[in-house]
């Protein structure tokens, strides 16, 4: 068998244009390499365009370690901007730029490499490691949720989710103790690991009052009139929420979008409020919605007031112990690799583990990839060392979580 160029292949993926609702090239391209090198894999179609890719190897006679990366990308946004071209992959100064390098191309890439590399060498793995390879993350984390629903995370033992974890710390507003450690920035940036993360609930609520001429109010019903009720009284639930956890702090709501009306003369027949809260596991998300429930009910107690609550999403908060043996060996195998210390910490942004715990709720979760803060932005990129160091950390990470 051909030695396998882990650089080419990770240029391979980014070239492939999977811009949220085009993944399937990304997975047959995967379950070609696969197939090349003996690993069993299979696709798990979840739209049209759009496929999950499943990969196993191990001799299946004990635990279940899985690796989660999602195939999908956001929006390349205006191209004259960038640098170099977005699906171009160039290599410029030791980084590979593109939209995905860092979320999250090179950790999926890192841990396809790792695992054909981990087959090609004569180590039995006792137990299985399986490749969960998914769409739609950037927007409703989908194929996860696709996923999980058919069962297939039921046997996990535990989840390593390779996105990037790579940040300026301040940005993430660490505890003081952590900001106080002397670790010396790798490329720039320090790396940690996430043993949690914030859920998320987006929900809108919609008036529907009776359009009238402005000059005859009295002959329409304003639909902002009580929205704005409906926000005040939101405001004192949201004022209220003081639980706060040690990993992740307090629950984060934000007003996003309001709209009402349609010109100046007219009295409004419908207005809106959206609204993203970033949830704890100390206030469920269940018990928030029951909440805003609650107060649209009331609401509509008030004459002339048509309220209506519509979730879009509820995504649970993820959060590990730190005592799992999958936050210990983790922690200990990248400070050997990248010879630094690497502080365990939370943090508000969502993965695919949301629709994991969904299911599997007691499932200790790391994440831990290469890649840094340049997720999303013009001229993303990801060092290639870094890259190339992280296919070893998942191999030494699968070797020692076995026992090898």
């Amino acid at each position: 068998m051909k030695k396998l160029d882990a650089v080419k292949v990770l240029q391979d993926v980014v070239k492939i244009n999977s811009v949220n609702g085009n993944e399937e090239e990304v997975a047959f391209y995967l379950e070609k390499l696969f197939t090349e090198y003996g690993i069993k894999s299979k696709l798990i179609k979840y739209d049209e365009g759009r496929m999950n890719l499943i990969a196993e190897i191990g001799n299946g006679s004990g635990p279940v370690l899985g690796f989660d990366g999602h195939q999908d990308t956001v929006s390349i946004g205006d191209e004259s901007k960038w640098t170099y071209p977005p699906l171009g992959a160039v290599i410029a100064d030791r980084r590979m730029y593109g939209r995905g390098t860092t979320d999250m191309k090179s950790g999926l890439v890192a841990i396809v490499i790792a695992m054909i590399q981990l087959e090609e060498s004569d180590i039995e793995i006792n137990g299985t490691v399986r490749l969960y390879a998914t769409v739609g993350e950037e927007k409703g984390e989908l194929g996860a949720g696709q996923i999980a629903d058919l069962g297939l995370v039921d046997d996990l033992e535990a989840l390593v989710v390779c996105e990037p974890t790579g940040a300026d710390y301040k940005t993430l507003k660490l505890n003081q103790e952590i900001l106080n450690q002397n670790i010396t920035p790798y490329n720039g940036e320090k790396r940690l690991i996430f043993i949690g993360h914030k859920g998320s609930i987006n929900y809108e609520v919609q008036s529907e009052g009776i359009a009238a001429h402005s000059s005859m109010p009295q002959l329409g019903i304003n639909a902002i009139t009580p929205l704005i009720q409906f926000y005040e009284k939101q405001q004192a639930y949201f004022d209220s929420l003081k639980l706060e956890d040690e990993l992740l702090g307090l629950t984060t709501p934000v007003v996003t979008l309001i709209n009402g009306g349609e010109q100046i003369n007219t009295v409004p027949a419908n207005a809106s409020l959206g609204v993203k809260i970033r949830t704890i596991p100390q206030i469920g998300n269940q018990e928030i919605i029951n909440k805003i429930q609650h107060i649209v009910d009331e609401c509509n107690k008030e004459k002339n007031t048509k309220l209506t609550l519509k979730v879009s999403e509820n995504v649970l908060p993820v959060k590990s112990k730190k005592s799992a043996k999958i936050v210990k060996v983790c922690q200990e195998v990248v400070e050997k690799e990248l010879n630094q210390k690497v502080p365990i910490v939370g943090i508000s942004g969502g993965t695919d583990a949301s629709q994991f715990i969904r299911v599997k709720p007691d499932l200790n979760v790391v994440v831990c990839g290469p890649g840094n803060s340049t997720a999303h932005q013009i001229d993303e990129y990801v060092e290639v060392n870094n890259f190339l160091e992280f296919i070893t950390i998942y191999e030494n990470l699968i070797k020692k979580y076995f026992d090898l």
